[in-house]
């Protein structure tokens, strides 16, 4: 594995235009990996650290080597990111495929490395292919369920930056559910993340011990390279309130990341105004041929000495781009870590980072300020280096198990039997869901409603499709008779609709805006 892992290393410096620095940690994880029949191994590395090669040189073994696993499947939390590294994996590899809701390709995990969403995963794994979603429903074909789900089996599972599946309530009790599973059937594991808490490795453990796995944690030491490069470096934090583009720095290169799209789109009209020069908007109700585009031009950026990027939190893990200036809005501990991790990311030797203590957001409010509290008072803070903000990640989200299993015991061993059952078929797991459903319970996150915006989508959630509508901006079909909502609430009721499976299509009859997306 070794050999897989220096020539992809050597194929991304130069596809990257980098000087490969020594990852003793990578290399501890890939020896580990060639001498453990049945592997569970958290890998707890900082962003920045190129964890991400852990797939690449697996997939590229697994074409020489498919004693141990056929085929890797990277699974990630958000579709920004998804889309980053599949692209990576083409340029340099030459092969990878993605597969989410609204892609065009593969309905199984068949290549060397798939690259797929927690939600998409998640739908193939409970025998649910979305394609075959409404020839399931309507009892025509099963939709590759056996198929779908033993392409996972029979391959090593990378969930990255596991963090973000378990700070959502829905996430985590189907994730928790998923990992019993996998662990079950013996499918190898490897869970890599920059903000795990204690109290979540401790829960793995169990899971692991409990069927027989090698359990191993991987972290940073302080005599790594990568550890003595970001020592060096000189971070400036400071708590403020206030509006972002008040310490953006003239002539620097500036990410602005907040917690709404609405409020990423004020600031980003408002900073025009201002004349920034070089500056971009993007955020999560954008198609994925924008996104696409925004992160190729991010690409080029990377040696601008000035620019202004304003995003959500679609950049928090996984995009490629370094700036002198952070200001981001407040969020939990491992959130904030993950947007840390796009200040001085490369050779810079200082960082500016403001957090916005007053900004409003979708997060738990005692977790916000339980993290703005302690990083206050925080002495030696450093975002990169674990053992300097490992104690604020496990008080704001867990230092023992018992903290962290606050779930639904019985829905989660409901769904595994679902998941074990072969008697469960996929007509049967989506009777199940749909119960479910009409009780208006989403099973992963919340009830979307994809726009269609050419020959791509935008997924909404009901409270802004209700704007859209009010505005006169879509044109909604449902069974293909023209629908007029009376309030919001029927523009929910829509979206349980929409995950029922039944035929509903939602038009954008204006022009897509390119510059700010779907706001």
């Amino acid at each position: 594995m070794i050999s897989a892992y220096k020539e992809v290393v050597k194929k991304l410096a130069e596809l990257k235009d980098f000087k490969p620095e020594p990852r003793p940690l990578i290399e501890e994880v890939i020896k580990a990996l060639d001498s453990s029949e049945l592997p569970f191994f958290l890998v707890r590395a900082p962003t920045g650290y190129g964890k991400t090669t852990i797939s690449y040189t697996l997939a590229l073994h697994s074409l020489r080597d498919a004693s141990l696993y056929d085929r890797v499947v990277h699974v990630l939390p958000m579709r920004a990111i998804v889309e980053d590294i599949d692209m990576t994996a083409k340029e340099a590899l030459g092969f990878s495929k993605t597969k989410m809701m609204g892609s065009s390709e593969e309905f199984m995990h068949l290549f060397p490395l798939n690259v797929t969403t927690a939600d998409t995963f998640t739908w193939d794994i409970l025998k649910l292919n979305t394609k075959r979603y409404s020839l399931i429903k309507a009892g025509k074909e099963f939709g590759y369920d056996y198929l779908t789900q033993a392409s996972i089996l029979t391959s090593i599972v990378i969930f990255d930056e596991a963090h973000f599946l378990l700070e959502d309530r829905r996430m985590k009790e189907v994730f928790l559910a998923v990992l019993r599973f996998l662990t079950k059937e013996k499918v190898p594991i490897i869970l890599m993340t920059a903000t795990l808490s204690n109290g979540y490795r401790e829960l793995f453990q169990e899971y692991a011990r409990n069927s027989g796995y090698d359990f191993d944690v991987f972290e940073l030491n302080e005599n790594d390279p990568f550890a003595r490069r970001e020592l060096s470096k000189e971070f400036e934090i400071s708590i403020e309130t206030g509006n972002p583009l008040d310490f953006v720095g003239r002539g620097r290169r500036n990410l602005i990341i907040v917690n709404t799209v609405r409020r990423a789109v004020q600031i980003y009209k408002n900073a025009k105004s201002l004349r920034f020069g070089n500056i971009m908007l993007i955020h999560g109700r954008m198609t994925a041929e924008h996104k696409r585009q925004l992160i190729e031009r991010l690409r080029k950026w990377k040696n601008e000495e000035k620019f202004l990027i304003i995003a959500t939190q679609v950049v928090e893990a996984g995009v490629d781009v370094s700036a002198d200036v952070m200001i981001t809005d407040a969020a939990p501990m491992n959130s904030l870590l993950q947007r840390f991790g796009r200040v001085a990311r490369y050779e810079e030797g200082k960082g500016k980072i403001v957090v916005i203590r007053d900004a409003d957001g979708p997060y738990d409010v005692e977790k916000v300020q339980k993290t703005i509290s302690l990083l206050d008072k925080a002495e030696n803070f450093h975002p990169r280096l674990p053992w300097t903000y490992q104690e604020i990640v496990d008080a704001v989200h867990g230092r023992k198990k018992v903290e962290v299993l606050k779930v639904n015991r019985a829905f989660i061993g409901t769904l595994v039997s679902k998941l074990t059952n072969p008697a469960e078929r996929s007509i049967h797991v989506l009777k199940w869901i749909e119960v479910r459903i009409r009780r208006g319970e989403p099973l992963l996150r919340d009830f979307l409603i994809p726009v269609e915006v050419g020959n791509d989508v935008v997924l909404v959630s009901p409270e802004f499709l209700w704007k859209l509508w009010k505005n006169g901006e879509v044109k909604v079909l449902r069974e293909n008779v023209p629908w007029i909502p009376a309030n919001k609430n029927d523009t929910y009721e829509l979206a349980k609709y929409v995950a029922l499976g039944k035929p509903v299509k939602v038009v954008l009859k204006r022009e897509y805006d390119w510059e700010c997306g779907l706001a």
